[in-house]
């Protein structure tokens, strides 16, 4: 089973993304997403979708800064009925946005057929088990750990580095793309909504 998923996504994101999908545009667009990871169990996870087989999909992560902030991996998967199949997956590769430092991770892939697709972010190296999501990932079982005082595997013991909880996906050349809350959280905005529904009824 997954570890249950903790993006904490920053509203300005959340309301960059809204604006974006909101434009309606025909050809495909940029978006970015950034957060905190509480624990080095937690998973983000981000959907995007492709109306047509493209070779200008870029995924990347330019929030390691110097190792102010933890170590990332990215998981790329594509939607097959209710699950999702593996397409490929990366730790460190910094040579795909300008502002990427070592340790930052990212996917550049040949082409990707039409359809949905979902990409998870972790702090390496909390990989995937296998080819498909439902496998869940290397940590996942394990007890959390807070990132502030976690040491993750590149760690540097001289510079006490990597503590910080601050990650940032971007993504270019897709049509649409939205953050999957965590199950807590979807539930936590529907009985929102429901009190606010609820509430205005009564003064109705």
């Amino acid at each position: 089973m997954m570890q249950a998923l903790s993006p904490f996504i920053r509203p300005a994101a959340i309301a960059a993304a809204a604006l974006a999908l909101s434009s309606l545009q025909a050809q495909a667009a940029n978006f970015s997403f950034d957060g905190d990871l509480a624990y080095n169990t937690d998973v983000v996870q981000v959907a995007f979708t492709l109306n047509a087989a493209s070779s200008q999909v870029r995924l990347w992560t330019d929030s390691w800064t110097d190792g102010l902030n933890f170590d990332p991996t990215l998981t790329l998967w594509i939607k097959d009925g209710s699950g999702y199949n593996l397409v490929g997956d990366n730790d460190d590769d910094h040579t795909i946005g300008p502002a990427q430092g070592f340790y930052d991770a990212g996917l550049s892939l040949a082409t990707l057929m039409a359809g949905q697709y979902l990409v998870t972010l972790g702090a390496a190296p909390n990989y995937a088990n296998g080819t498909q999501l439902s496998q869940g990932f290397a940590l996942d079982g394990s007890t959390p750990t807070l990132i502030s005082q976690w040491m993750q595997p590149s760690y540097n013991v001289n510079a006490n580095d990597q503590k910080g909880t601050f990650w940032r996906l971007n993504l270019s050349g897709v049509d649409t793309a939205t953050t999957v809350p965590e199950p807590a959280t979807a539930a936590l905005i529907l009985a929102g909504l429901s009190a606010m529904l609820l509430s205005r009824r009564r003064m109705s």
